[in-house]
């Protein structure tokens, strides 16, 4: 697979861009990760520069490659062969993007087959929308066994604005997507937790579903039966909840659902969905450098020698590296598993069914 990645710090966007795209030729596929500052000049730039490629872009919290973590800087992939893609974007996701489920199937329908396929999505954040698009996306792809990943779109981190772009036009409520298929191989995708289960499993009896609100627990109070778990007081609550995030347990998979707040009547909101009578467990923080090696060795173990590889590091979790001062060395370390790759922090991650939050997701192309 023949494709290239390049970054740039610079303040003038014109000269920006072709810091990052240099080397490059006539990509068939074009990913890029920046703030939301200039966001907009990028898309609209990179579109004129490469008018005949397929452009999918990101707002993030920083853009992640083997050189490290940059933030307040664009991170270009552009993969010029070894691929076959086709991609389009899903609009209204906040409350009705089925509207636009036919896109999905135009794109599919392109290839001879799927063998080797599977589908990057991105989704605008703070909108709740997730759900509505992994549902979108599931009434076609459960049918045609092509898998899922993705993320939500990210910004500094203090939840204002998010943007995700197709083909030089930006969007505030869509999810720009794209279909890739490996003609060199295989395509493995890993998720990753680094929050452990507690002893305190409950079971949610009152829910808001559409607003992510658990109202009781166990037919007591949510925020009550939280604070008792973690042996405080409601009013010191939202001190732990960074920390001590729940996991949603369907089968024998956890999934983690990110705290949001206390809400009144003793409720608690969240950042993913959770169902009736969902099995809900508290988690805690593991050694997250030891989960992190284990899952380098795993990659390299299923696949020693990767051609492309893309990385969805939750926002969450970004934070918590760069405050422990391991987020650069964070990013460096992962090209152990996957030599160059690129990668975004966002407000969430997405893989086949499933939205989740802090949580690291990859695909890695054989």
């Amino acid at each position: 697979m023949n494709y290239n990645i390049g970054k740039s710090s610079r303040s003038d966007l014109k000269e920006a861009v072709s810091e990052a795209v240099a080397g490059f030729q006539s990509p068939k596929l074009i990913l890029f990760f920046s703030s939301t500052q200039y966001f907009d000049s990028y898309t609209v730039l990179l579109k004129e520069r490469f008018s005949e490629s397929i452009i999918i872009g990101s707002t993030t919290f920083a853009g992640f490659c083997k050189d490290g973590a940059y933030k307040d800087s664009l991170l270009v992939m552009g993969i010029e062969d070894g691929i076959e893609c086709y991609a389009d974007v899903l609009e209204e996701v906040n409350r009705y993007p089925v509207k636009y489920v036919d896109r999905i199937s135009n794109c599919i329908s392109k290839f001879s087959n799927v063998t080797n396929t599977v589908c990057f999505e991105i989704s605008t954040g703070l909108i709740g929308c997730e759900e509505l698009v992994l549902s979108t996306f599931n009434s076609i792809l459960d049918t045609k066994n092509i898998p899922l990943f993705g993320g939500t779109a990210g910004d500094y981190g203090k939840a204002e604005r998010t943007m995700v772009s197709f083909n030089g036009t930006v969007y505030e409520n869509a999810c720009v997507f794209v279909f890739i298929k490996n003609l060199g191989g295989r395509i493995k995708l890993y998720r990753e937790n680094i929050y452990k289960p507690t002893d305190h499993y409950f079971t949610a009896t009152k829910v808001d579903v559409k607003n992510r609100i658990v109202y009781e627990y166990d037919h007591k109070p949510a925020a009550k039966v939280t604070a008792e778990a973690l042996n405080t007081t409601v009013d010191e609550l939202p001190n732990y909840l960074d920390g001590y995030p729940l996991g949603r347990m369907i089968g024998g998979e956890m999934y983690i659902t990110a705290n949001q707040m206390v809400t009144k009547n003793n409720g608690m909101a969240y950042h993913a969905r959770v169902y009736n009578n969902s099995k809900m467990v508290l988690l805690e923080p593991d050694d997250y450098r030891s989960v992190i090696n284990e899952t380098i060795n795993k990659v390299k173990k299923d696949i020693p020698h990767p051609s492309l590889a893309i990385m969805i590091n939750c926002l969450a979790r970004s934070i918590l590296f760069e405050q422990d001062g391991y987020l650069n060395e964070f990013a460096k370390n992962m090209s152990n598993a996957m030599g160059n790759y690129i990668g975004f922090a966002g407000y969430g991650e997405q893989l086949n069914q499933q939205h989740f939050n802090q949580t690291m997701v990859l695909a890695v192309f054989e």
